[in-house]
């Protein structure tokens, strides 16, 4: 029997992972893809990200970015980069090492069923566990398990291009995206584009209305295929028993941005306290839901809004970037 079993070989079960196997727990984790884990992701970073990340694993550090909107365009600039990008397939390779040089036991298993305290896995292996950790992100087989449901979750459209743009930027229009947005992403040698819209059935319409965008602002015409992938922002408990759900099993993701690696992170490094009996595993998930709360009561009110007044809002939020003050309240509560 293992003492702990972590399900799911991304950010939020690798520093899970080795912060467990750092203070001597025996610890197996099971990803069913071959490391390291690639996964569809912008690969945007946040100045916070880096109190668990070394920053050599930055591809490009931004000052500048660019807010669209349907009446106009806002550049501005910070004194120091509050938003980067990196590979997502090096973030993992890093978090991989890391995990394994601690005593982490990786296994490539796709799990298929979880009775009790047994995990069945597709190649008919069976582990037992005292502590089992859902890290297995959106479409969690341990969240199922718990029978929790996902009610509010976002779908997201990304493709990316073999060459890099110069600047972050953010697109927003309530006629194409509702209180989503579309974003371009600059890397070392590419640049990931995307949108994500608050509901799903209008993701045509968003395509196309981005699209157009694009072509208008930069004369881009994308041929490549956008490619799906879902953001659970249904967050309903994470310690349930000897089981916890960590990241997106959780629902951790940001209902207001999307972002999810900063609460993966967190909540991988946590739970492992709250495994280790540490007091202050509590307190750091509390942390990260005050976190989380914020920006979903953020969302909750956007979404309220009719389409006419939404915009109206962008373009507030779009001329308040143009004043200091405004921009760094933004960045400090949302950022």
């Amino acid at each position: 029997m293992s003492e702990v079993i972590i399900i799911g070989g991304g950010p939020a079960g690798l520093n899970c992972a080795y912060y467990l196997a750092k203070s001597g727990k025996d610890v197996i984790l099971l990803e069913k893809h071959a490391f390291p884990v690639d996964k569809l992701c912008a690969g945007g970073l946040t100045v916070k990200d880096f109190e668990e990340l070394p920053k050599d694993i930055i591809e490009r550090a931004f000052v500048t970015q660019i807010i669209h909107t349907p009446l106009g365009k806002t550049t501005f600039k910070t004194s120091k980069p509050v938003i980067f990008t990196v590979n997502r397939r090096v973030l993992n390779k890093w978090l991989f090492e890391r995990a394994k040089k601690a005593g982490t036991k990786i296994e490539k298993e796709k799990v298929i069923k979880i009775n009790r305290n047994i995990i069945i896995t597709k190649n008919g292996r069976q582990y037992n566990y005292c502590y089992l950790v859902g890290a297995d992100g959106s479409t969690s087989i341990v969240r199922r398990h718990l029978n929790i449901p996902t009610k509010y979750a976002f779908i997201a459209w990304q493709t990316s291009l073999p060459f890099p743009l110069k600047d972050i930027e953010w697109f927003l229009d309530a006629n194409v995206f509702g209180f989503g947005y579309g974003w371009i992403f600059p890397h070392k040698k590419s640049t990931v584009i995307g949108f994500v819209c608050s509901n799903p059935k209008n993701a045509f319409k968003a395509k196309t209305g981005f699209l157009h965008w694009l072509k208008k602002t930069h004369a881009l015409v994308i041929n490549s295929p956008f490619k799906p992938y879902l953001i659970n922002t249904d967050y309903r408990g994470h310690h349930f028993g000897r089981i916890f759900l960590a990241g997106d099993a959780a629902g951790l993701a940001s209902g207001l941005t999307g972002e999810g690696i900063y609460f993966a992170l967190g909540s991988g490094r946590s739970i492992a306290q709250m495994i280790l009996s540490k007091s202050n595993g509590q307190n750091l998930y509390n942390n990260l839901l005050k976190v989380k709360y914020r920006h979903q009561k953020a969302a909750r009110a956007l979404k309220c809004l009719p389409l006419p007044v939404l915009n109206t809002f962008f373009e507030c939020f779009r001329n308040g970037l143009k004043i200091a003050f405004c921009r760094e309240l933004i960045f400090k509560r949302y950022g």
